[in-house]
């Protein structure tokens, strides 16, 4: 993870000026994520659109330079990630990045990194244009076009299955959060199959994931996010809370095994998660009684003693046994500290709600 995050605070060392529209900031975006998997979509997404746009393919070809020179050539993504962004750049047929590709060869350890990366030198055109030199890279993702396009929860709700990433983007503006949403499937004779689509974030409405048909991305599912506001957790955790604290069961587990793996122990953050386990407790829903398990591991994984009692009470409550046989083991894992998580509970009258503490 500290090699992955070295590619990152290269990527950043290295900004200036230099024109994205929306859809390229996206890719930008994917290209100099910390998460292998995410960037390997950012190269299936060159792959897709092959973008008239030399700046986006700069930052492809300095990628595929900071994984070869300070990534982890043992994470099991390094490999399928960096034969993409070649495969990608080789489609560009632009002789700007032979030299690059050539040298990266020569790094590549394995047999499958080495046939892709000679197949895209093979693709390359007008090798007599000036190479570009990763040494001297720099990149600047720009605001879209100098628009400031804010999002709302009107224009969230107009978002509709099948619309396109472009209008996505021009009702509701840049994302907060951009990465990849695994979709498997069982298909008749064929078995089980695996796709890596666009997940989009905007904080406290919602997400949606977006998958690649013909000639561009359109909205598959739209998720909302709950109504507590989160604009006061540190940036830095708010797409993936906004994704624990969604109504998609599949996005829940999934940010709960990131955020295990981080882990997540900012507070705040916790407890958005564990108000949100406490208001959704009696669900019978066996897929989403399995996601607020998940989320009961999260919180016994922050070894934050101040969920110790909401778990224990959760543990006891007649509830979905999922959540309760997790909640119980989540509770024996962590030493009660104070002060503990009170869960507010929400109370309706014949003319409002209120909220009240337990």
């Amino acid at each position: 993870m500290k090699k992955l995050l070295a590619i990152f605070l290269i990527l950043c060392s290295f900004m200036t000026h230099a024109d994205f529209d929306s859809k390229a900031s996206i890719y930008a975006d994917l290209l100099t994520s910390q998460n292998l998997q995410n960037v390997k979509l950012g190269a299936k997404s060159l792959h897709h659109d092959l973008p008239d746009n030399v700046q986006l393919w700069d930052l492809a070809a300095f990628t595929i330079w900071s994984m070869n020179h300070n990534g982890n050539k043992e994470d099991d993504e390094f490999d399928d990630t960096i034969s993409w962004l070649a495969k990608a750049i080789g489609e560009s047929k632009n002789g700007r990045y032979q030299q690059l590709l050539s040298s990266q060869l020569k790094l590549a350890q394995s047999n499958k990194v080495k046939r892709y990366f000679k197949a895209a030198i093979k693709d390359l055109k007008n090798t007599e244009v000036a190479q570009f030199d990763a040494t001297e890279y720099t990149a600047h993702i720009a605001p879209i076009n100098g628009k400031h396009i804010r999002a709302t929860a009107d224009n969230f709700a107009r978002i509709k299955t099948g619309d396109s990433l472009e209008v996505v983007l021009s009702l509701l503006g840049q994302p907060d959060g951009v990465g990849q949403y695994i979709r498997s499937y069982s298909r008749p004779f064929i078995g089980r199959q695996t796709f890596q689509n666009l997940r989009l974030s905007y904080i406290n409405f919602g997400s949606m994931e977006l998958r690649y048909e013909e000639t561009h991305w359109i909205v598959d599912l739209k998720s909302k996010q709950t109504d507590a506001d989160i604009s006061a957790v540190a940036t830095e955790y708010r797409d993936l809370l906004s994704r624990l604290v969604s109504n998609d069961v599949t996005q829940i587990r999934t940010a709960a095994r990131e955020a295990i793996k981080l882990p997540l122990t900012d507070q705040a953050s916790l407890d958005h998660i564990a108000q949100y386990i406490w208001d959704n407790q009696d669900t019978q829903d066996g897929h989403f009684a399995d996601s607020l398990a998940w989320l009961c591991k999260v919180l016994s994984n922050s070894k934050n003693g101040r969920y110790k009692e909401v778990l224990a009470t959760l543990a006891q409550k007649p509830i979905h046994k999922k959540i309760t046989r997790y909640a119980a083991n989540s509770a024996k894992g962590l030493t009660s500290e104070k002060p503990f998580f009170t869960p507010a509970i929400k109370s309706q009258t014949a003319d409002t709600a209120q909220d009240a503490k337990l």
